[in-house]
């Protein structure tokens, strides 16, 4: 089972990195402007846009910044 979650890891690494971190840099900069206060499911289109950032890079083998 280990083996197993290491390798989805392995091979996802892109996506997840996309979906926590820059999902996380995101919603911290979002929460902090004041024109995005009131906005309904903020959270989610934050750490929705940093995952498909990282699937983007995933699909190009690459960051968007390379």
């Amino acid at each position: 089972m280990l083996d197993l979650l290491i390798s989805h890891i392995k091979k996802w690494r892109m996506v997840w990195f996309g979906f926590l971190f820059i999902g996380s840099i995101l919603n911290a900069f979002a929460a902090q402007a004041e024109v995005l206060k009131n906005t309904p499911y903020l959270t989610f289109w934050c750490f929705f846009i940093g995952f498909i950032i990282g699937l983007v890079a995933k699909v190009r083998g690459k960051w968007l910044w390379n």
